[in-house]
């Protein structure tokens, strides 16, 4: 079958919908690349979250960013009626020539899509579901990278791959906030994020308050502690239990400070959530601890100083402190050899607490 923008006039207006967290938006940004690169006249509006807009309006491959209103199915954003009715009237009048689905598998998000009245739409869409709606459907991958599922569509589109590099939108004075941050602090910087919005991805927080004690022994650096407003008792507590050392960030970045943080770190140790993927789309050393299965959707890199974990056994078997060790000390001399800015103390060892 001909490729969808091979029966289309070129698109003039295209509104992308990934209303997702902020890994899958840094998951997203090779295919909106790709989309950029093959239809660099027309404008791309990206439908995501309201907490990303710092992100989305800074991305090079995107011109607008509509904040997503709330759809029943689509959990990341309460749903309010009345305001998802007035946000499908003015999309509709926007005229746009192209929609295009990306949040997954379509059972809500074609729906939504569809609403947005573009004059063709397409998507993601299960085998088992009827596509007839849409004028481009692609199956769902049930495997695979979620950076290569979302490059297929764009395949099946018409739209060739520039490349499967994540990127993190940093700019200078983002990083010149994490240097103040960070100034007065023993190095090496080694980052700790514990949450997710998702339980079933969280590390217990005492493995990681383990982690941490054993590398400030090792390292003599300081352990910080990284989370958002909603995580800040959680990081509170952590970095109590980890005691001297540990230096608490949580809720007090944005999350392009946030990023300005994580490009000092010498290494950072996260469950797979946001701060990760911004560690793979900076270079950050960075080691991932996964849940069963995991790592085959949201695994880093193949390339570059990073390292997934995954746990050994079946079922509710965790990944052991001592795995985490063995990961980070590789990792932390990598940071030496090669990145002995964020590596190595100032002549001030302080040590500090929050």
């Amino acid at each position: 079958m001909t490729a969808l923008l091979a029966r289309l006039a070129p698109p003039r207006k295209i509104a992308v919908v990934r209303a997702s967290r902020l890994g899958d938006f840094i998951c997203a940004t090779p295919a909106l690349r790709a989309l950029r690169a093959a239809l660099p006249h027309a404008e791309i509006a990206l439908v995501t979250l309201p907490l990303l807009r710092e992100l989305a309006v800074r991305l090079p491959f995107v011109d607008r960013f509509i904040a997503f209103p709330g759809f029943p199915g689509i959990a990341q954003q309460l749903f309010r009626a009345h305001e998802a009715v007035e946000f499908f009237r003015r999309m509709q009048a926007e005229r746009f020539d192209l929609a295009i689905q990306l949040q997954g598998s379509g059972v809500y998000s074609n729906p939504f899509t569809l609403l947005l009245g573009a004059v063709a739409t397409a998507g993601f869409v299960r085998p088992e579901d009827d596509a007839s709606r849409l004028d481009a459907a692609f199956p769902w991958p049930e495997r695979g990278h979620e950076i290569q599922r979302l490059l297929a569509l764009m395949r099946h589109l018409g739209v060739e791959p520039r490349g499967d590099e994540r990127v993190f939108p940093l700019q200078p004075e983002d990083r010149q906030a994490g240097e103040r941050l960070l100034n007065d602090l023993p190095r090496p910087l080694i980052g700790l994020h514990a949450g997710s919005h998702d339980p079933r991805r969280r590390w217990p927080p005492e493995r990681f308050a383990a982690v941490a004690r054993a590398l400030i022994r090792e390292s003599g650096g300081t352990v910080v502690v990284l989370g958002g407003l909603h995580e800040a008792a959680d990081a509170l507590e952590l970095a109590s239990a980890v005691g001297p050392g540990a230096y608490n960030l949580a809720g007090r970045t944005s999350l392009a400070a946030l990023g300005g943080v994580i490009a000092q770190l010498a290494l950072l140790v996260a469950n797979d959530t946001g701060p990760a993927h911004i560690g793979y789309a900076l270079g950050t050393p960075t080691v991932t601890i996964y849940r069963s299965g995991g790592r085959e959707r949201y695994g880093p890199p193949a390339r570059g100083p990073f390292v997934a974990l995954e746990p050994e056994g079946a079922g509710d078997a965790l990944v052991t402190v001592p795995q985490v060790l063995a990961a980070a000390a590789p990792l932390l001399s990598f940071s030496r050899s090669h990145r002995p800015e964020v590596s190595h103390a100032g002549d001030r060892p302080v040590e500090r607490r929050s």
